[in-house]
């Protein structure tokens, strides 16, 4: 438990003073470093029988990366987005698995387990730098706040359905969590929205149906893709995608609600604030 809370404690102060001191680029570059990571994680869970070879390592990072960077890319091509990114991602697998395609009978199984880790990361990625560039100058805050809501939201959630839980939300998934803790990260999400509201630059001008939307929106998507993750790991029969942060598991442990709320709370910020 110290461990957690002390691993916590740095991980919060280390993310805060990235995204109020430092440039946005430099939120590219953790943001690549994470999917690499969280890459690694993945094809350990997935591969775990056959083994991932240095040919695999190598694709799968180089379609993520293609998958990722199409918001750099997309102010020089035009014609370039999201939707092409992901293709040529895909073809970048699709040729790597054609070049190594031993054993035979298993190729298209990897294949397939490959193309859903870059729609899993490939897609929901890129959202959380196009976070930092909406709201100018005030974008560092704006991601602070989503991810404020979403980790609030999940310390919430945890404490209420410690102190108050009593019926499963979903045992099949995950035997833990309660519909008492979900409805406690629900109201830990819209305090901290209000509290944003009240307190970060450039956040006046949100309302109070934004702030009990994003609340509301950022907590319940941050537990589907919570549950998401554990349908994926109870899938590959392991307990954390990872040990590189202690007391939290891997990468994917720590984003694995991010990556759900991050866009649809963009979407959200994008087309009804309209920031």
């Amino acid at each position: 438990m110290l461990s957690r809370v002390l691993s916590g404690l740095v991980l919060a102060g280390g993310i805060i003073a990235v995204l109020l001191y430092t440039p946005a680029w430099v939120l590219g570059v953790i943001v690549l470093g994470a999917l690499f990571l969280a890459a690694g994680e993945f094809e350990a869970m997935a591969h775990k029988t056959r083994g991932v070879t240095l040919h695999d390592k190598i694709v799968l990072r180089l379609a993520g990366t293609v998958a990722i960077t199409w918001p750099l890319l997309e102010g020089y091509i035009p014609a370039y987005g999201h939707g092409r990114a992901l293709m040529l991602a895909f073809v970048i697998l699709a040729i790597g698995r054609l070049m190594r395609p031993d054993p035979i009978d298993d190729a298209l199984n990897r294949l397939s387990a490959d193309g859903f880790a870059l729609l899993y990361m490939g897609v929901t990625f890129p959202y959380i730098f196009q976070l930092r560039q909406v709201n100018d100058p005030h974008g560092g805050w704006v991601v602070l706040m989503v991810m404020a809501i979403i980790f609030g939201g999940d310390t919430g959630a945890y404490f209420a359905g410690r102190t108050l839980g009593r019926h499963k939300l979903y045992p099949k998934v995950s035997p833990k969590k309660t519909i008492e803790g979900a409805i406690g990260g629900l109201l830990a999400g819209v305090g901290i929205a209000f509290l944003a509201r009240a307190t970060f630059p450039g956040h006046g001008s949100l309302t109070p149906l934004d702030c009990v939307a994003l609340g509301v929106g950022g907590a319940a998507f941050g537990v589907v893709g919570d549950l998401v993750e554990s349908l994926m790991k109870r899938a590959y029969g392991v307990k954390d995608s990872g040990t590189l942060i202690p007391g939290h598991g891997g990468v994917l442990d720590r984003v694995d609600g991010l990556l759900f709320s991050g866009p649809l709370l963009l979407f959200y910020l994008e087309a009804v604030v309209q920031w």
